[in-house]
């Protein structure tokens, strides 16, 4: 039997069914229109009250205006519509007031389709409403055969784009992109999974415009349709044309490629592929739920930011935010199964008194854990650590160099033919970057240290090309390691329950400036590495003392602000917190009004570097302004939940802004507090990990 087709049995239930009811479930603009009158002229019956054609659809909708508005009622009494990619609750379907809806569902599917023993029965909303539409079908005595009719996300989203073009149908448009994607994908997603327990087809647009007869075939033997007489076939003929695929975009070798900056769009045709090719399998089905339960995470996150978008917008920034944490989840690996006994990891710690170890250990620990696999740390150097690697699946080290303890920890994997990953947060394994100058601290030191740090990069080099694989924290560091190991893994640095607990407090404390009129601007440095970075602003920070005598600086770390002339005439009013521990370092941000990241933009060493700056600040509601590098600027919606600075007029200018205008300092704070949350919180660090460890376990080691 080919992809996609079931034998049309008895949907799952009981009692006795003799009827047949053709549901065509597919997204808007996904030419079910064309698939149901190709259906009709194959012999199954239409509704009597037919949607009138449109200049939007000229050939006709070929299904029940009647249906359709009721089907609308019922969204809107679930608390959704069309337009909108909420879920339908299963309390609304489960609550007893259904009982008089059904009702109404059963009056309405009679007075459409009469006693006709075969139907064809089509609302892009049945992909939203099937749970409440199957027991009404099954107790009018039919059985379903489903039908999933997929088109091309992208087309689909230029679909409904275009109807904002034309007056008469704006209200009826997805100007924004991002917002079609989701919507596609809720239909998509709602269809496949409430479809599986009937028989059910899969068939693409693009197939039915091209070569119908190839595409209905199979559908049609296996259906009580009679084989297309030849009338019917040339009206099928003239009715399906390749002239259909209005918005099909123009793509050298006939694919339907979307522009690269459309994220998720790849998740997207990922979720068309499997419902095409394997639709019935178990691990598509399953992989399918996992990214219903990431999109369900991420679509309530962004809820109340998205709160107030309509369709006619242009643009839905949030949006395409889900769509790019659907992306960073597909591409992490693969959706870790549940099983009796999950694999162990054992992550082995080489620098446990750093605060990288906390972000890339102890959370990376808490993570696994909390998704079901069994994970623990020890230091590197710990006398249990090689009889705890004889018991683990994978091991993984952070920060280790090549010496005995990492050699010793190697030879047993290899022995047991389990993966060894190397865990890095720095492009500290480059030591041509040290030696070209991109790491002040490094150019400071005299020659006998700067000698052991160029040999101390060189083991880090040594150890990340001895292992199976790396994990790192940004897309320019896992370049930089692909040209080491052979798989690498992007886990961001993110906040585990305990950190989170220590943000939200410190986030109720009492704002200084408040109490005082004094605005303060903020720098948090957590190593000794920062000074040329900071030094990138100081002639900024500066001209602001002198011109704004109200305001304040702080310092958090490790940096002597007189070490920097332009700063010393305002040393009165800088204030300086050398020792603060990661514990409540969220407490000491929390005091900031404006959030200070300042990198050298285009040097390696700092392209590569974790935004953790960024989240540690919108984790207690305080915006940042940013240099340009890349990471930065991923990491949220520059002029939405921070601004971004590429030279001294644009720090000067965005700072001012954000002292000057108290609401949309909040307003910001607040969207990068929600957007910090949603991407680099507990719950999507522990979907990360398990996946990131999921795609490593299941590549053999070298």
């Amino acid at each position: 039997m080919k992809p996609g087709l079931r034998c049309p049995l008895f949907a799952k239930g009981n009692g006795t069914v003799d009827r047949l009811a053709i549901l065509v479930l597919g997204m808007h603009r996904s030419g079910t229109s064309a698939l149901t009158r190709s259906i009709a002229l194959a012999g199954a019956e239409l509704p009597r009250d037919l949607m009138p054609p449109t200049a939007d659809n000229p050939l006709g909708y070929w299904e029940s205006r009647s249906i359709a508005r009721f089907n609308s009622r019922l969204l809107e009494s679930a608390g959704t519509r069309w337009n909108d990619d909420a879920p339908v609750p299963a309390e609304w379907i489960a609550d007893p007031a259904r009982a008089a809806d059904r009702t109404t569902a059963a009056e309405l599917l009679a007075a459409e389709f009469g006693t006709a023993s075969t139907i064809v029965f089509k609302d892009p909303r049945l992909c939203r409403l099937l749970p409440f539409w199957k027991p009404v079908l099954a107790e009018a005595g039919f059985r379903a055969h489903a039908i999933l009719a997929i088109r091309d996300p992208w087309e689909v989203a230029l679909s409904l784009q275009v109807r904002v073009r034309e007056e008469a149908f704006r209200p009826a448009a997805i100007a924004a992109t991002s917002r079609g994607l989701l919507l596609w994908l809720r239909y998509v997603l709602d269809a496949e999974r409430e479809s599986r327990d009937l028989a059910r087809t899969t068939i693409e647009y693009a197939s039915l415009v091209s070569d119908w007869r190839q595409a209905l075939g199979p559908l049609l033997a296996m259906l009580p349709l009679a084989a297309p007489s030849d009338a019917s076939s040339a009206a099928i003929d003239a009715f399906l044309s390749p002239n259909l695929r209005h918005q099909r975009p123009v793509a050298s070798a006939g694919a339907c490629d979307g522009p690269d900056e459309i994220p998720g769009l790849e998740t997207l045709r990922g979720v068309q592929a499997a419902i095409r090719s394997r639709p019935d399998e178990a691990q598509t089905a399953f992989e399918l739920d996992a990214l219903t339960t990431a999109f369900e995470r991420l679509r309530a996150a962004y809820a109340g930011l998205r709160q107030g978008l309509a369709a006619s917008d242009s643009t839905d920034p949030w949006g395409g935010e889900i769509l790019a944490g659907l992306a960073r989840l597909t591409r992490a690996g693969p959706a870790a199964r549940r099983q009796r006994a999950q694999p162990s990891v054992l992550l082995l710690s080489a620098a446990p008194s750093s605060a990288g170890h906390v972000y890339r250990v102890v959370h990376t620990t808490e993570a696994l854990a909390a998704s079901g696999w069994r994970a623990r740390w020890l230091p590197l150097e710990d006398p249990q650590a090689a009889a705890a690697v004889q018991d683990a699946d994978v091991v993984t080290v952070f920060r280790g160099i090549w010496g005995p303890a990492l050699e010793g920890v190697q030879a047993v994997c290899r022995a047991r033919g389990i993966p060894l990953v190397h865990d890095i947060d720095d492009l500290v394994f480059d030591e041509g970057l040290m030696e070209a100058g991109h790491i002040a601290f490094i150019d400071r030191l005299p020659a006998e240290q700067r000698q052991r740090w160029l040999a101390t990069a060189v083991l880090h080099r040594q150890a990340l090309a001895h292992s199976d694989a790396a994990v790192v924290t940004t897309a320019a560091l896992a370049a930089a390691s692909a040209a080491v190991v052979p798989h690498v893994y992007i886990l961001p640095n993110g906040i585990d329950s305990v950190m989170l607990a220590a943000a939200t407090a410190a986030s109720r404390l009492p704002k200084p400036s408040v109490a005082d009129g004094r605005l303060r601007i903020g720098f948090a440095s957590g190593t000794p590495t920062h000074d040329r970075d900071f030094g990138t602003i100081a002639e900024v920070l500066a001209d602001l003392l002198a011109r704004r005598p109200e305001l304040l600086l702080v310092i958090v770390g490790h940096l002597a602000p007189t070490a920097f002339p332009a700063l010393v005439p305002h040393r009165e009013r800088i204030i300086v917190r050398p020792r603060v521990s990661l514990n409540d370092l969220h407490a000491e941000v929390a005091a900031f009004d404006v959030n200070l990241a300042p990198l050298e933009v285009g040097n390696p060493f700092c392209e590569a570097k974790s935004p953790i700056r960024c989240t540690t600040a919108a984790l207690v509601g305080v915006p940042s302004v940013v240099a340009a590098t890349g990471p930065l600027i991923d990491w949220g919606i520059p002029g939405v939940t921070g601004l971004v600075a590429h030279d001294a007029g644009e720090w000067t200018a965005a700072i001012e802004r954000l002292l000057d205008d108290a609401a949309f300092r909040a307003t910001l704070g607040e969207a990068a507090r929600l957007h910090a949350l949603a991407r680099f919180g507990p719950e999507s660090q522990r979907e990360l990990a398990a996946r990131v460890y999921a795609g490593i376990v299941s590549r053999p080691p070298r």
